[in-house]
């Protein structure tokens, strides 16, 4: 394994501190228990952080097949991340809820240039392990930000958690800017005559984009189905601790050790899902890994709504972390199946944009179900096994094009 591949995988772990440690346990807990704050407080400030995602992040994809280097640009949305982290909880609420926001924008903007490097460590051969690597040992970020919880914050208070978490965040961007080594693709040259604007060429290339993906069997629903499958799993992931908090009655403290629970059993099953995924392809994974959180779904709502031994919580957390590898040990290697590699940059633009409009309409409903509607959290939990269904339903519909090969 050379020091490309490792940089890729230690990026990982500062983006899941930021995602498990941030926006799914902290900041939630921080908004409700210390600020008196709603779901909704939560739900409509990650809607409106997304949204912006949302609106820049297909153009950031065109960019990128337009740019000689993806890692400047990776570098500095991970550095603009870690330093609105700090920020969060060191001011005003209000200025604290928008260094948030721009602290999930900047992450999710990085992420679309992170997803387009996983082929620049792997091949065909290997990018599910690659990916699956990614995935699992990333989840070191999420322990690193349960330690922090358990021996800082608790002390402390969250302010100071989310300046170390910050910090760490830029720390482990730092070796992927240094030693992963991009290899040379095949740059688009179909827009070039247009400008030499950078930004006129990639809006020009973005409309060509949406008028070509018939061009890519079965991009168009994978990117359908990611869209439903992203709206229950970011929101899952961000209201979990809320969910276990305010309906199963459970404190801070048994939230972070149940979380930690997932984290463990979530590290080795993304290697075991990565290598399935090399022998099997992703959509047969992928279906098997949503039906399961149907299922896990299935029993997290009955204990919401009837009397079930709070033990039980110890087998969901578990579960779910070997659930969710297994959905992102899947979606990044069936994207790259599914497209050839001189349009990787926009497509995974496009690949993000599904994403974070399932994330936005979801935070929001969330807030939306539970807050404004006053219906409570099991039924808000009910809505995103709808979601999952709905993507199982479109992934199953989906026939793959093995002809696209990787770049080796």
């Amino acid at each position: 394994m050379n020091l490309s591949i490792i940089s890729w995988i230690i990026y990982d772990i500062g983006n899941t501190l930021f995602n498990a440690g941030v926006t799914g346990l902290f900041f939630p807990l921080w908004i409700i228990t210390k600020l008196d704050g709603t779901d909704g407080t939560v739900g409509y400030t990650l809607s409106i952080a997304l949204l912006t995602t949302l609106i820049i992040s297909p153009v950031i994809g065109t960019i990128s097949d337009q740019a000689k280097a993806r890692k400047i640009f990776l570098g500095i949305f991970t550095i603009l991340c870690g330093l609105f982290t700090t920020l969060i909880g060191n001011s005003t609420v209000i200025f604290s809820l928008i260094s948030f926001g721009f602290a999930v924008t900047t992450l999710h903007i990085g992420d679309i240039f992170y997803n387009l490097m996983l082929k620049d460590v792997s091949n065909s051969k290997n990018i599910g392990l690659i990916g699956g690597l990614g995935a699992g040992i990333g989840y070191l970020g999420a322990i690193i930000a349960i330690l922090i919880g358990l021996f800082i914050i608790e002390d402390q208070g969250y302010p100071i958690g989310f300046v170390i978490m910050g910090i760490l965040i830029i720390v482990f961007g730092i070796p992927i800017l240094v030693y992963l080594k991009e290899k040379p693709y095949k740059k688009q040259n179909r827009y070039i005559k247009i400008s030499e604007n950078i930004l006129q060429r990639s809006y020009v290339q973005l409309k060509h984009t949406l008028r070509d993906i018939k061009e890519f069997p079965g991009l168009r629903k994978f990117l359908i189905a990611r869209f439903w499958y992203s709206w229950a799993m970011y929101t899952a992931s961000t209201f979990t601790s809320l969910y276990i908090l305010e309906t199963i009655g459970l404190s801070e403290r048994q939230i972070q050790y149940l979380i930690f629970t997932g984290i463990i059993t979530a590290i080795p099953s993304a290697l075991i899902w990565g290598k399935l995924v090399d022998k099997y392809k992703p959509k047969i994974i992928l279906s098997i890994v949503l039906t399961l959180w149907i299922f896990n779904l299935i029993i997290s709502i009955s204990a919401g709504i009837i009397e079930i031994d709070d033990n039980i919580w110890w087998f969901i957390s578990g579960f779910t972390g070997i659930l969710i590898s297994g959905v992102w040990s899947c979606d990044r290697p069936f994207m790259h199946q599914l497209i050839s590699d001189e349009f990787i940059g926009e497509y995974f633009g496009l690949h993000g944009f599904s994403g974070r409009l399932g994330s936005i309409i979801g935070t929001a409903s969330w807030g939306f179900i539970v807050t404004t509607l006053n219906l409570g959290q099991p039924i808000a939990l009910t809505s995103l096994g709808l979601c999952i269904l709905l993507s199982l339903i479109i992934i199953l519909s989906i026939k793959t094009n093995n002809n696209i090969k990787y770049k080796k």
